[in-house]
């Protein structure tokens, strides 16, 4: 019996510590792309300050999402986490806030529980062209996530998806 009770705390410890050991690898793979990211946009573009950086995972691509300071204008910074597409900025005030968006979001779609709103670049299909836009996603009753894009420069509905869950 003490055998089996010591084979069984070795055993969750053990698990314990491969499940922390991992835990840190994958954030610490994570905090890294994103410190590569930032030093490519602060070489290619004239950053003054970074504000945030976020991944964003889209239909067709990831992407690091940087909000920074560029030329005395905040400035979104889109660096595609592949290396192998362009990077593309966008200024933000030439189109709605994230406070606008949360607006919107309570006025038009009144969800019973909001998760995320979040910046990114989506295709309407995959030969289209990037379009920047606000993925807005939340929880109504019954159990339905339902992931809402509207477009950045103007509010207008891009596209949605709805998933339940069981």
């Amino acid at each position: 019996m003490k055998r089996i009770l010591w084979l069984s705390g070795i055993f969750v410890l053990g698990t314990f510590i491969l499940g922390i050991s991992y835990y840190y690898y994958v954030w610490n793979e994570h905090g890294d792309e994103q410190n590569k990211s930032i030093a490519y946009a602060k070489n290619n573009y004239e950053i003054s300050d970074v504000i945030e950086a976020n991944h964003y995972y889209g239909s067709y691509g990831a992407f690091d999402v940087i909000s920074s300071t560029v030329n005395g204008k905040k400035t979104f910074i889109f660096v595609p986490l592949d290396k192998k597409g362009e990077s593309v900025s966008i200024n933000a005030e030439d189109g709605w806030s994230k406070q606008k968006v949360s607006q919107y979001v309570q006025q038009e779609l009144q969800p019973d529980h909001l998760i995320s709103i979040n910046l990114g670049l989506e295709k309407y299909k995959e030969t289209s062209s990037f379009t920047p836009v606000w993925e807005i996603v939340y929880k109504n009753k019954g159990n339905q996530y339902t992931f809402h894009y509207i477009r950045f420069d103007d509010g207008t509905f891009f596209k949605t998806y709805k998933m339940k869950q069981s």
